[in-house]
């Protein structure tokens, strides 16, 4: 749980203390007031990432020097968490005042977020499903980060060969690529499978029984997972074809996560409203089983009664509502009405005030 949030010149704030608590909270202001700004700073404190931008430097008050987040937080909200940036792009990050490894830092306080980018989870390309589930892999299982990070460097590393027709070389970047591959494969069909558990009771608890909801891990290819050596098989099969191409045509960076309704693709028939209730019910799974490996994460969600009128909302508050601890955002005071809340906050250009 987040005990307390410091920052300092971060984007339109030039100083914050904010200490949410326990339950749920919900941030109220007009666009622009800087409630995202708040979410997006307990993200990056936790996980060294912004959700707005790849750029750091992006995060800067204007003219500010550079800009520094510190926090506690943690099961028992003993750890204090730091991350900060510089003009020149110098950037730190500290856990209890000592240079940490980010696999320690990342495992200090799980975050599960829904921002803008997430409102096309059911209907954008795979990439964004693959993104959302990624981020409930490192939450669930934090050494998944270092083998993502060890597949998109292999990745890049032959995406290079293949642009300049280069074929010394390729068989090295496999080898590597079929290695964490297969355990991010299985990772991310193990996860599939632990949600779908997760998932049909919150489906129930919500009153969408009759959604037909069904979330299917679509390897690529199929042979991932079978293990490190038929995926190797797989990508020196498809060798001549991606030198043709110019781009690597198979692995792991282009899975598919399916999400059907009633056995259509959710994209093609779930309007805005259900799209946006399904989602969340999904990050509410991610948050059950979080908890269950006795990892109670923080969920963060930008935005969140967009597209629901207040009866959705209220039917997909409920299991979300189970979580320890919740920082929400809107702009629409009257649909949060009769929904329990642990406390709101009023944000205005900068500052954020209790009631």
């Amino acid at each position: 749980m987040l005990q307390r949030l410091t920052l300092r010149d971060f984007r339109n704030f030039s100083q914050l203390t904010f200490e949410p608590g326990p339950g749920a909270r919900l941030l109220l202001g007009p666009n622009g007031a800087g409630k995202t700004t708040v979410l997006e700073a307990v993200y990056l404190l936790a996980t060294t990432r912004s959700f707005r931008t790849a750029q750091l430097g992006d995060c800067c008050r204007h003219g500010a020097a550079g800009f520094h987040l510190g926090g506690d937080a943690g099961d028992t909200g003993r750890a204090h968490l730091e991350v900060g940036w510089a003009r020149g792009g110098a950037r730190h990050r500290r856990l209890d005042g000592r240079e940490s490894a980010l696999a320690e830092h990342l495992a200090v306080q799980p975050v599960l977020a829904w921002t803008a980018a997430e409102s096309a989870l059911l209907a954008g390309p795979p990439a964004v499903r693959r993104r959302f589930l990624d981020r409930a892999l490192i939450a669930w299982r934090p050494a998944s980060f270092a083998t993502l990070a060890r597949y998109g460097k292999a990745l890049a590393a032959k995406r290079a060969l293949l642009a300049a027709g280069e074929r010394l070389g390729l068989d090295a970047w496999n080898e590597l690529l079929a290695r964490e591959g297969a355990a991010l494969a299985a990772g991310r069909s193990d996860l599939v499978e632990a949600l779908r558990q997760e998932l049909t009771p919150l489906i129930a608890e919500a009153g969408f029984a009759d959604f037909g909801l069904a979330v299917t891990y679509r390897p690529n290819p199929e042979s991932a997972l079978e293990g490190e050596t038929a995926l190797h098989a797989a990508l020196a099969d498809a060798t001549e074809c991606e030198i043709r191409r110019g781009l690597p045509l198979l692995g792991p960076h282009r899975d598919e996560i399916e999400i059907r309704m009633e056995e259509h693709e959710a994209r093609r028939v779930a309007s805005a409203g259900e799209r946006k209730a399904l989602g969340l019910l999904l990050l509410a799974a991610q948050a059950r089983l979080l908890a269950r490996r006795g990892r109670r994460p923080l969920l963060l969600l930008d935005d969140a009664d967009t597209e629901l009128d207040a009866a959705r909302l209220a039917a997909v508050w409920r299991p979300l509502a189970a979580s320890e601890q919740i920082l929400a955002t809107s702009n629409r005071p009257e649909v949060w009405a009769s929904l329990a809340l642990s406390g709101s906050y009023r944000v205005e250009a900068g500052t954020v005030i209790a009631g």
